[in-house]
């Protein structure tokens, strides 16, 4: 007997391919094949709905009481649909606690980059360090070896208010620590202090480029909106490229025009920090992707952004990010709305949505963790 069978769902699941109305069967904390007429515990009626694998949120910070900006990660996405997340608070010398005290004792999947600033991201009060004179490559080595299940990469802010001066030494430096290691970096490209051409040209197959909608210098588009040829090219050498708006990181103009040209990023992710969670201008991952439904990208490569490519960045796309037989019965039922919304960018640029992504069930590893008040699915 099952343990739980949602029916009459619609269910989009693009890295199968599927986007129809069928069961989704539930046994052992995993997804298992249905047999038509078998029997299950529970029984979740799903109809008018919309089933999701559970959604990954690819760039957050979740170092709660160890970091000024950590934000509560079971709070924030159990009841947004979210079941996965990556990190990019820690550094080497504040990793270990971040792992035992968040990563073990969250219901939420967290991976992790790891800061090359060795004391992560501490405060607000002050910028971190990103001269590479005091990058600790030694223990960034030890610290990926030893926790190679869980560290994905390192991670950089390029910004030019960080660099004083140094241009993209530091990035250079963090790439070439990232050889020796064998592992991605992902750099904050916001405000970045030369061309995006050069960041694109030390940047590897597998990095990513982190804040591709940024509007603030140095963007994706020409002074004209014309979507630079370098951005394409690096698509094509297997940069990734995420969205991470957070509350200044994304720009509608950018956002529009390189889609006008055929460019859509490939994940879409918060940045959510706990000054940002369920507050404009992010609010959660489903309030962002519903914008993102409203100005034209496909429902469908909406939910391949924060299922199918994340969990392929966490090294898990046969486990999570897919309704998968074999995989971790990770589930998002949501309801879409006919609900208008105004949003604004961090310039006060405004856009007008009419559909709202709302979340109404979560489960994660086979367990029902949140149900919304309304939504009463048994009869």
């Amino acid at each position: 007997m099952l343990d739980l069978l949602i029916i009459n769902g619609h269910v989009i699941d693009p890295k199968n391919n599927v986007d129809e109305i069928k069961p989704v069967a539930i046994y052992g904390g995993r997804i298992t094949k249905y047999e038509n007429g078998e029997e299950a515990k529970h029984v979740i009626d799903a109809k008018g709905k919309y089933v999701f694998p559970g959604l990954i949120d690819s760039h957050a910070h979740m170092f709660q009481d160890g970091t000024e900006i950590g934000m509560y990660p079971d709070t924030a996405y159990i009841p947004t649909g979210v079941t996965s997340a990556i990190d990019f608070s820690a550094g080497v010398a504040n990793y270990s606690i971040f792992r035992q005290a968040v990563i073990a004792r969250s219901k939420v999947r967290i991976k992790s980059f790891l800061q090359v600033c060795s004391a992560g991201l501490v405060t607000t009060s002050y910028h971190e360090c990103i001269n590479p004179k005091y990058f600790n490559a030694e223990k960034m080595d030890r610290m990926y070896k030893e926790n190679r299940d869980n560290i994905l990469g390192l991670k950089i802010r390029q910004s030019e208010e960080l660099a004083e001066g140094l241009g993209i030494q530091p990035l250079i430096a963090t790439v070439d620590i990232a050889n020796k290691i064998g592992c991605p970096v992902e750099v904050h490209c916001t405000n970045i202090p030369v061309p995006t051409s050069e960041v694109l040209k030390i940047l590897r197959p597998g990095d990513i480029f982190q804040h591709v909608y940024q509007g603030v210098k140095n963007t994706i588009i020409d002074e004209n909106g014309k979507l630079y040829d370098c951005v394409l090219e690096a698509r094509k050498r297997g940069i990734i490229f995420d969205t991470a708006e957070g509350r200044k990181h994304g720009d509608f103009e950018v956002m529009t025009k390189a889609m006008e040209q055929g460019f859509v990023a490939d994940m879409c992710s918060t940045d959510l920090v706990l000054g940002s969670m369920y507050r404009r201008p992010i609010f959660s991952l489903p309030n962002l992707m519903s914008r993102y439904l409203c100005m034209g990208i496909s429902l469908n490569e909406v939910i391949r952004m924060t299922t199918e490519r994340p969990a392929k960045l966490m090294g898990m796309e046969n486990e999570i990010g897919s309704l998968s037989e074999g995989a971790y019965a990770d589930v998002a039922i949501f309801d879409i709305m006919d609900k208008e919304q105004l949003y604004k960018d961090w310039k006060g640029s405004k856009f007008l949505a009419n559909k709202l992504l709302k979340p109404e069930m979560t489960i994660k590893d086979g367990y029902i963790m949140y149900c919304a008040p309304d939504y009463i699915y048994e009869n």
